[in-house]
């Protein structure tokens, strides 16, 4: 573990030591500097912003924290900003009142910087993090572990969360990371299973192109590079399949070496209603890094890329979380981070456990029953699952006693079908009937399906939940045709479908007050 070396003056950098600035008239405390254009390694302008810690004196130097905006955004200008309910990314005037520099930044191809977005390649967005991490060890405010090395800490979430994991794994100076709402592998968030997610998929992209545009207007070439740009129109346009050459490009961007390589401390913060990235997607990450041997901890919130229906979020575990996990990386002070992960229910009770919950038991279900598949079997909204008005349903035993569902439901689905185009999906979700049939987490989870006229057998795990239940409580498996997360149906067919749920059920862990 690297410790700061605090606030300290210039002279005690030198010589090592800390030692009383020299007397001298006051010198202005240090200002703000916003879009100072810092060339990266190929020469692409990337506009970047400077807010030294509030209270630093002239002459002091403290810990830097890099905070990554999301996907098509400009880095944040706005010095006063506060930890967002919604998304979960801790504001940058709360690093700024506990003691930290904080520099934002527009990616690549995206704001004021020029360049095309190759969507956190480390060749690319990974490069010119580094080049950052230069202009931060150049900066006089910096605290410095050596020269050219900053004390260094990265927060933000979604895009701004997976550079973290890119930059950390690429750069020995980032000392410790909070990375929110990111993902472990694009092809299984935004594909998976083969489905293309087109409600999230299409704000993504226009996103990434009206952003781009908006950019060339200043004079930066701006927008999505040629294999982003490839993967858009082949999710976007029938029959929406990406490529091989698509897949392979977005699985080459976050291989699990990638996470197994990095050894700085990382805060894992991840909602549980994020239909982007789901909460299998921070799963991956936590348990890659921690059979690496990295010091992670895992802090759940009902937020995200998605909406939390409970009115219960808990963001306000997120501001004092990410500074302690500073406090304790940064600047080597001895306070408590909790337990390595902190999960919550939709009633907004926050557990902790040692590692990640294990079953000690399920709540099964099964049903059969027949669907037309059909394009017009739509549910849900373009960026969460609703209750199905076509659908098999399965209803779940209730338990005896009050307890915990969490982790990856498994579905095992029996089906018989013929359609000219064999190769098709169905949906499936779990829902509460006694609670107006809510989609519990608002999940809904692809599988695909063979209609050859054959009888076959799949079994998939889907998106994972965290979801208290009662005796009083219905749930039920729905498998519908369509979802409007995902890509509509290209066939229609007559099929005949048994299913069979198990919920896994875990023992009881103590309430984080």
């Amino acid at each position: 573990m690297k410790k700061s070396l605090g606030l300290l003056t210039a002279g005690a950098l030198a010589f090592g030591s800390l030692v009383a600035a020299p007397a001298a008239h006051a010198a202005p405390a240090p200002a703000p500097r916003t879009d100072v254009v810092v060339p990266s390694f190929d020469g692409t302008p990337i506009h970047t912003n400077f807010f030294p810690a509030l209270g630093l004196q002239a002459g002091e130097q403290a810990p830097t924290v890099m905070v990554g905006p999301g996907f098509g955004l400009p880095g944040g200008r706005i010095p006063n900003t506060s930890t967002s309910a919604l998304v979960g990314s801790i504001g940058i005037a709360p690093l700024r009142e506990a003691g930290y520099n904080v520099v934002t930044w527009d990616p690549r191809g995206f704001g004021f910087s020029g360049g095309e977005a190759y969507v956190n390649n480390p060749e690319f967005e990974g490069r010119d993090g580094q080049v950052l991490i230069d202009f931060i060890a150049s900066q006089p405010e910096a605290a410095l572990d050596a020269p050219g090395d900053p004390v260094l800490g990265m927060a933000g979430a979604s895009y701004g969360g997976g550079i973290q994991f890119v930059l950390a794994s690429l750069d020995e100076r980032v000392d410790a990371i909070a990375p929110t709402i990111a993902w472990n592998d694009l092809t299984t968030s935004l594909y998976k299973e083969g489905s293309f997610k087109s409600g999230w998929g299409a704000l993504l992209c226009l996103e990434g192109t009206v952003t781009g545009q908006l950019g060339e207007l200043v004079g930066n070439r701006g927008a999505l590079a040629a294999p982003v740009r490839k993967a858009c129109r082949e999710g976007l346009t029938y029959p929406n399949r990406l490529s091989p050459e698509s897949v392979a490009y977005f699985e080459s961007l976050t291989p699990e070496s990638m996470f197994t390589s990095i050894t700085a401390p990382t805060l894992i913060i991840q909602g549980t209603v994020d239909t982007l990235f789901t909460l299998d997607e921070a799963t991956r990450n936590y348990n890659l890094l921690k059979s690496a041997g990295t010091d992670v901890k895992m802090l759940q919130f009902c937020g995200g890329h998605g909406l939390c229906s409970s009115g219960v979020a808990g963001p306000d575990r997120i501001t004092g979380a990410v500074l302690n996990w500073f406090s304790k990386h940064l600047d080597g002070n001895d306070v408590s981070t909790g337990t390595d992960f902190e999960f919550i229910d939709q009633q907004g009770t926050t557990r902790a456990s040692n590692g990640y919950p294990q079953p000690v038991g399920t709540l099964t279900g099964s049903g059969k029953g027949k669907l037309l598949l059909s394009p017009a079997a739509v549910s849900g909204g373009v960026i969460a699952a609703a209750w199905a008005p076509v659908a098999v349903n399965a209803p779940i035993t209730a338990p005896a006693a009050a307890t915990q569902v969490f982790g990856a439901p498994q579905l095992t689905l029996t089906y018989r079908g013929t359609s000219r185009t064999p190769n098709t999906h169905v949906y499936a979700q779990i829902i509460d009937k006694s609670r107006s049939s809510l989609v519990a987490g608002n999940q809904v989870t692809p599988v695909p399906l063979i209609l050859d006229g054959t009888e076959r057998t799949v079994t998939v795990p889907l998106e994972e939940i965290s979801y208290h239940v009662t005796p009083q409580t219905k749930l039920a498996l729905q498998v519908t045709p369509s979802s409007s997360v995902y890509t509509s149906p290209k066939v229609t067919a007559l099929t005949s479908f048994t299913a069979s749920v198990s919920l896994p059920v875990i023992a009881s862990y103590p309430v984080v007050p």
